[in-house]
């Protein structure tokens, strides 16, 4: 084989190599994850092949051009991923892209939690006496009464949106370490907390309260159970690296996963954040039950919209026939 013929053989997997690059710009960051990892794929193939040319035909113009592709690669392949993105850049697109590459552990965390509070709804309506042991210590229900047993006073409230934030940041954490038992804890933190939702909506109907149940609850829950929704695909996403880590180690599978961690922690954070002031500030309003869920449902509603329209993979720019020619000319 001659160099014109080595040339002409490999020309399309570095005329690939050579798109992706310039699509990158210099920060591989800006590549999608499936052209990340061709792009490695990529460079892995043409660093090889530059080590035969240059025993070859280490001369020729087309092992110096390939030489020149391979300094370009190896300085996006190891360059420190995300080191020159602003701040901006990451919570505008990034950080909803990591969210949202989890879409089945999302889904399977939404089953969880919502399909828990369906639960606990039935539960509550059907066998409210036995249903009410579940609830923590401090909620004095009554299924009996003729008004609601969540009747708490403005003063009161405020230490109350405290013990909800508290909580909810509990949640969060067991439902996202709880993958480290393989879903285990995950899926019962998430089982269980839904449940208490669905129960106390259930025996706040029964008591003649759900209006004043949902007013209290959906200008910040909806948002709240959005944030533990996604701290749980967190937890499934930590399991599946353990229990089916695929080509990798278990380890090398969580290093892997470990900037989408990273990004659930601060999305988790900010919204229970956001969660939290609407809680201390709108609640105490008493808003009627038309508004309430409105104020719910525009706060969770933003956070998904983010995940769905920002989180969406960005188009790939178009591979130009002169780009595959670039390196055979």
């Amino acid at each position: 084989m001659n160099a014109d013929r080595f040339v002409a053989d490999r020309a399309e997997a570095w005329a690939e190599l050579d798109s992706l690059l310039s699509d990158a710009g210099g920060r591989a960051g800006k590549l999608e994850p499936d052209e990340i990892h061709r792009l490695g794929a990529l460079y892995r193939s043409a660093a090889a092949d530059l080590a035969l040319a240059n025993r070859a035909w280490p001369d020729a113009a087309g092992t110096i051009r390939l030489q020149s592709l391979v300094i370009r690669a190896n300085a996006v392949v190891y360059s420190r991923a995300g080191r020159n993105a602003t701040a901006g850049e990451y919570l505008g697109r990034r950080l909803w892209q990591e969210i949202r590459a989890l879409k089945g552990c999302l889904a399977l965390s939404a089953a969880f939690l919502f399909g828990s509070v369906l639960l606990g709804v039935l539960w509550g309506a059907v066998q409210p006496s036995v249903a009410v042991g579940l609830l923590p210590a401090g909620f004095h229900a009554s299924a009996h009464s003729h008004g609601s047993f969540y009747n708490f006073s403005i003063a009161g409230r405020g230490g109350l949106a405290v013990a909800i934030f508290v909580n909810n940041i509990e949640v969060s954490v067991l439902a996202m370490a709880g993958g480290l038992s393989g879903g285990l804890l995950t899926a019962v933190s998430l089982s269980y907390n839904g449940a208490i939702v669905g129960v106390l909506g259930a025996l706040e109907w029964r008591a003649g309260g759900l209006g004043s149940f949902l007013s209290l609850v959906l200008p910040h829950g909806l948002l709240e159970l959005s944030c533990i929704t996604l701290a749980g695909a967190a937890g499934f996403a930590i399991a599946k690296a353990l229990i089916d880590p695929g080509m990798y180690s278990r380890s090398e599978a969580l290093t892997r996963i470990t900037p989408m961690l990273g990004s659930v922690i601060l999305g988790v954070m900010m919204f229970l954040v956001v969660a939290g002031t609407t809680e201390g500030i709108v609640t105490p309003w008493d808003l009627p039950t038309p508004a309430a869920p409105a104020v719910g449902l525009a706060l969770a509603g933003a956070f998904w919209a983010m995940v769905l329209l920002k989180g969406a993979p960005a188009a790939s720019a178009s591979r130009t026939p002169g780009r595959r020619q670039a390196l055979t000319r």
